[in-house]
């Protein structure tokens, strides 16, 4: 007996090895090992430390069932790994959707039949009128969807319609008249 004591007591002095009797205590011991091995891993230590952050959250939730376990660390470990994995394919899939959507767009110029820079001549008009005019005729929202946007009312929607017809108007007969 005095043999297996003197076996715990130098385990617990070694700084590798820690008797763990709670979930705080387990914490401080573990926490920074396992945000630096998977830091390697996935290369950024943010990620890592959210996972290990998530695991020990989760650890905290379900403790009665864990601190049973034979080894309470390693389903921590074993959680936050599952928790980068997931991310690392949750970002791939964004990362496939973004590029088969990308091909999809088009051009960002759009020009009148003159030649005009429509986003130019419309970045000219107050926010709100540019709004409405984006909305209406680039969205192809009608009246009453713009209005519910912009929680407007319709009257308010059309009166921005009509300003912003009205400048754009003007600015386009200004371009006309420069000389290219």
């Amino acid at each position: 007996m005095e043999y297996l004591a003197s076996v715990v007591s130098e385990l617990t002095e070694r700084a590798d090895v820690v008797v763990v009797d709670d979930l705080e205590a387990m914490f401080r011991a573990h926490y920074g090992r396992l945000v630096r091995a998977l830091t390697l891993v996935t290369g950024s230590q943010e990620a890592a430390a959210d996972a290990v952050q998530e695991a020990f959250v989760k650890a905290h939730l379900h403790w009665r069932r864990v601190q049973r376990y034979d080894d309470p660390v390693g389903w921590i470990r074993r959680v936050a790994i599952n928790k980068l994995r997931d991310e690392s394919r949750r970002q791939g899939r964004k990362d496939k959707a973004v590029q088969r959507l990308q091909g999809e767009i088009r051009d960002d110029g759009v020009e009148w039949s003159d030649g005009a820079d429509a986003g130019a001549l419309l970045a000219g008009l107050p926010r709100q009128q540019r709004l409405a005019m984006a909305l209406f005729y680039v969205e192809g929202l009608s009246v009453a969807e713009v209005a519910s946007a912009l929680e407007i009312s319709d009257g308010a929607v059309r009166f921005h319609l009509h300003q912003g017809r009205a400048r754009l108007r003007g600015m386009v007969e200004d371009h006309k008249e420069t000389p290219r």
